[in-house]
């Protein structure tokens, strides 16, 4: 990923909750592909290296987001390996399934109560009924972090841009259920295993940025569902 991605052209001037949105869909495509890329792929040292992991896209009250924000701030402990030591260390939290520390997809961190091919079912029905498909060869289950953070950025522009009240209010209720469900039952457990194994603050931070940004974004849309 290219440090564009993360290019807001002024923080100061989001003030209202459609501008919180939709940056927020630029900050989530890049912690994405953080969690789904090899380091190379998605150019995280270089974002490190560039500085553009102190000037996020997003400021926020959230208390996780504000923690996460302040880690990514603080000088890098292995600024001159930084290459070698997030790359080693998204082998060993993220890569595989089977013997990476954090595997980032939801049914290895809790029991959905089906079996795991039923819920990939569900997962791809849901996608379904928003036009959203993974691509068959991208390696990665539908339960994934980064397809359903590629999935939550696509619920988000849905809603953003569909002039439909009723449309609008559908989208936004789908898009509450979708965090609260799917992704927030299990990402504090998946964010302490990252803190506790991860030998860089990048992961740790990321894995702070993803939860805090997930709970600013239900929270902004029930506001809005209240008319606050």
């Amino acid at each position: 990923m290219q440090p564009e991605f993360l290019m807001i052209d002024n923080i100061d001037s989001i003030n209202t909750p459609e501008e919180l949105l939709q940056a927020y869909t630029a900050l989530f495509l890049f912690l994405g592909s953080s969690v789904s890329m090899s380091p190379g792929e998605s150019g995280l040292p270089h974002l490190c290296d560039a500085g553009l992991l102190r000037n996020l896209p997003v400021g926020s009250t959230n208390s996780r987001f504000q923690l996460a924000s302040r880690l990514l701030k603080s000088p890098c402990p292995v600024k001159h390996q930084c290459h070698l030591a997030v790359g080693d260390n998204y082998m060993s939290l993220l890569a595989g399934s089977k013997d990476s520390a954090a595997y980032p997809a939801a049914s290895h961190w809790f029991n959905t109560g089906s079996a795991a091919e039923e819920h990939y079912a569900e997962q791809a029905s849901l996608y379904g009924r928003y036009g959203y498909s993974r691509a068959d060869d991208c390696g990665l289950p539908p339960d994934h972090l980064g397809i359903q953070l590629l999935f939550t950025n696509l619920l988000l522009e849905k809603y953003l841009t569909e002039d439909d009240y009723e449309i609008r209010a559908m989208i936004g209720r789908d898009l509450i259920q979708f965090i609260n469900r799917e992704m927030l039952n299990w990402l504090p457990r998946w964010a302490e295993a990252v803190s506790d194994k991860s030998r860089t603050k990048c992961y740790t931070g990321i894995s702070g940025l993803i939860i805090g940004g997930l709970e600013d974004v239900r929270d902004t849309v029930k506001r809005q569902k209240l008319g606050l």
